[in-house]
């Protein structure tokens, strides 16, 4: 009897096993690419940087820009997000100027209200929504700007032109429609920040010769290099920066003392590149005393 109420028990657990259901293969999630994709572009600015991530909504044949209940993809007087999907977002690494208007470092929400005749520009803190979430209570920095012409862009984005040391244009372009603004770095700030041994101020000083800036500033950052050591390198510098200030006989008495620490080594030895600053001093002495 026991034996037999085993067997039952046995095949009772048999067909429940075989009665539950199998369990069905999860399927893979697939991804597909976005129609409007993304985009990031870096401009290093002197010694700053500004980081742009953004998507590429295109044309597609579309009437793009126009009034209110004219069938244009983006109505005028409307906020727009100056992109696709998610936020476009501005990262700074140090304080920025924009149209005269200071901005922190940091990561902001970028969206525009275009109009016929000029568009509002603005920079939002918050950066965590959707893309077509909004909130003005957010917004950091407010300017307007003039759109331009330009050529037919199919695929909307952003670039940058009129670089300098200190300062940069952003492009926003789609259409032809072109929305540019100035953004400016504090340079000055963060080379004084940067300055410390005879490198770097020389370094500091080269840089705002040859970029033709911050001059007096410069005169002080080569003598407090040459106060540290004097050499070949910060002689030149110094000397380039009073003869662009007129004082040629004072150039001339520099680069001569550079030229005479050089030669005291064996110049057969030096590298390539420090010959060849060698003879580019020499020249430059030829020319000031003629």
């Amino acid at each position: 009897m026991i034996f037999l109420l085993a067997v039952v028990a046995f095949i009772f657990a048999q067909d429940g096993a075989i009665a539950q259901p199998a369990q069905s293969p999860k399927l893979p999630q697939l991804r597909t690419p976005r129609i409007s994709q993304g985009a990031s572009i870096t401009q290093v600015v002197g010694l700053s940087e500004v980081n742009i991530y953004y998507h590429r909504p295109g044309v597609k044949g579309r009437t793009i820009w126009g009034p209110k209940g004219s069938g244009a993809l983006l109505a005028y007087g409307e906020i727009w997000r100056a992109g696709a999907n998610e936020p476009t977002l501005f990262t700074f690494s140090d304080d920025v100027t924009i149209a005269g208007k200071r901005l922190r470092a940091g990561t902001y929400r970028f969206v525009t209200i275009p109009g016929e005749q000029e568009w509002t520009v603005v920079f939002n803190s918050e950066v965590k929504n959707w893309g077509t979430i909004y909130e003005e209570k957010f917004d950091t920095l407010r300017f307007t700007v003039k759109p331009e012409k330009g050529p037919h862009e199919e695929w909307m984005s952003f670039h940058f032109t009129d670089l300098t040391y200190a300062s940069a244009t952003v492009v926003l372009a789609w259409e032809t429609v072109r929305i540019p603004f100035k953004i400016e770095f504090n340079l000055l700030a963060k080379l004084q920040a940067s300055v410390g041994t005879w490198s770097v101020f020389n370094s500091a000083a080269r840089t705002a010769l040859d970029s033709k800036m911050y001059l007096k500033e410069a005169m002080g950052w080569i003598d407090r290099s040459l106060a540290l050591e004097r050499n070949f390198f910060n002689l030149r510098t110094k000397a380039e920066l009073l003869a662009l200030d007129g004082k040629k006989s004072e150039a001339i008495a520099a680069a001569e003392e550079g030229l005479k620490i050089m030669k005291a080594r064996d110049i057969s030895k030096l590298p390539e590149g420090q010959r060849l600053q060698i003879a580019d001093v020499e020249k430059m002495v030829a020319e000031w005393k003629k």
